[in-house]
């Protein structure tokens, strides 16, 4: 897998994984490692010729926020291989398991909950989160609901709390067992259940909506996608023309560091003002939290309001320059956001 691209505050983020379609090689790589001493090099996944012949898919996902607390979600898989070959997707939704440690405080809430309201939308509810609802844009063949719960049952031999526990989806696909997922269509972790055959060289793009209450109904889904992945450029500098410094700032922010503009030194020749193509960066301070960095001026040819929440007549000035987190409006006073982390889609 492979992570792309990434905004310092997850405005925008891209990955990609290489998913083979013949059986994965476990044992391969366990009994040839196994057979290796340390003066051997490793046997790597690619030297067991799962990908021979480009038989594998491409699962390029994309995120992109509308705000902070609501997110779009774009999934495309392609079929690189030589045949046409069949395909499940599950997309899935849980609630990181705080519950069943029996601890309290902070971080350690009530049980959450997941429930069914339609054909294309769950409702998931949080003590400390809230209510969130994602909406399978692009219609699943059903949804699939357990609890995000370890199986003990089959790990250590002891009994499991529920019937329905983590690797519920897996047995219901891999092993056909329809008793693994809850009828009642209610859990803390859930899936949207697609089932295709991608013809040689094709491919399929799935849409989805995670978003809290009190969101906007109507949005420009093509449109946020745009916006965000402009944004990406902006902050970074467009490929081939930004300075060493911010190429290097995207490739460590999109592989999970926190780097951002400025913590880092400014790019060469940059006194007042440094330029690459389509854009300028000026030496200022933002306005809001008085953090001092090289912060993007007008691109040539796009207005200030298309990528900050300033209005169109706005001049850039180094009284009203934004670092990243104040331009996404994730600055608070105290300096913390939320722990949307609790949730997760992927």
């Amino acid at each position: 897998y492979f992570y792309i691209d990434s905004t310092p505050t997850h405005s925008y983020m891209k990955a990609l994984y290489k998913y083979p379609q013949r059986a994965f090689p476990y044992r391969q790589l366990v009994d040839e490692n196994g057979r290796r001493t340390r003066r051997d090099r490793e046997f790597e996944l690619l030297d067991t010729g799962i990908f021979s012949e480009s038989r594998y898919f491409d699962v390029q996902i994309e995120y992109a926020k509308v705000s902070p607390n609501d997110i779009l979600i774009r999934l495309r898989i392609d079929n690189r291989g030589p045949e046409p070959w069949p395909l499940h997707v599950l997309p899935s939704i849980w609630f990181r398991n705080g519950w069943s440690w029996g601890r309290k405080g902070e971080g350690y809430w009530p049980k959450p909950s997941m429930r069914l309201l339609d054909p294309r939308h769950i409702a998931c509810e949080h003590q400390s989160l809230g209510r969130f609802t994602l909406e399978a844009i692009s219609p699943p063949d059903r949804f699939l609901f357990t609890e995000n719960e370890t199986n003990f049952e089959r790990l250590f031999g002891s009994p499991n709390a529920s019937p329905y526990v983590k690797d519920a989806f897996h047995r219901y696909v891999v092993n056909g067992d329809r008793s693994a997922v809850n009828p009642d269509h209610t859990g803390t972790k859930a899936a949207a259940y697609y089932r295709t055959t991608l013809p040689a060289g094709g491919g399929m793009e799935w849409r989805f909506r995670l978003s809290g209450k009190g969101e906007g109904l109507n949005i420009d889904f093509d449109g946020v996608f745009r916006e965000r992945i402009l944004e990406a450029d902006l902050f970074y500098g467009f490929e081939g023309a930004a300075p060493i410094q911010l190429r290097i700032a995207r490739e460590a922010s999109s592989n999970g560091s926190r780097a951002t503009l400025p913590s880092l030194p400014r790019p060469r020749n940059a006194g007042t003002a440094a330029t690459a193509s389509g854009f300028t960066f000026t030496t200022a301070t933002c306005s809001p939290c008085r953090t001092t960095g090289n912060f993007p001026g007008t691109p040539r040819g796009i207005t200030r309001s298309t990528w900050l929440p300033l209005p169109r007549s706005t001049r850039i000035t180094r009284k009203n320059s934004l670092c990243s987190c104040c331009a996404s409006g994730t600055c608070t006073p105290t300096g913390r956001s939320r722990p949307t982390n609790l949730l997760s889609m992927t």
